[in-house]
């Protein structure tokens, strides 16, 4: 069995952390392979060279104003975004392992907050973000 704060060892691992207002998911494996899908995708024609026209603008007038369609930054993140993958996938054994981790964090914040409430003490006091 994986160890508690790793409920996913694979295809990509992914972590657990309880934080004051409920979980973090790390899924550092995950976005590193997204970050190869686009550094990859950036390197072929299709986008070598609106990344390059990118580079090229960054001595535009900063008060230029453009329309929405208009913003090749934008345009280019929507385009790699489509290129990319966006779904992690969880199997088996793997989807129960993390959906018990979620509970187990998810139940021990709330048991933690409604505790914190009656003890009176502020949502800035304990060094979490509000939700």
């Amino acid at each position: 069995m994986t160890e508690p704060n790793m409920p996913v060892d694979g295809p990509y691992r992914i972590t657990t952390e309880p934080i004051p207002t409920g979980v973090t998911l790390d899924v550092e494996h995950f976005v590193q392979g997204v970050v190869t899908d686009v550094v990859e995708a950036l390197l072929t024609d299709r986008f070598l060279d609106r990344f390059d026209a990118l580079v090229d603008m960054q001595a535009r007038d900063p008060h230029l104003i453009e329309r929405p369609g208009d913003l090749p930054f934008e345009g280019l993140v929507d385009d790699l975004v489509d290129e990319v993958r966006t779904k992690l996938p969880v199997y088996g054994r793997q989807c129960t392992r993390l959906a018990e981790r979620l509970l187990t964090l998810g139940l021990a914040g709330q048991v933690r907050s409604l505790a914190e409430r009656r003890a009176g003490i502020p949502e800035r006091a304990k060094g979490g973000a509000a939700a």
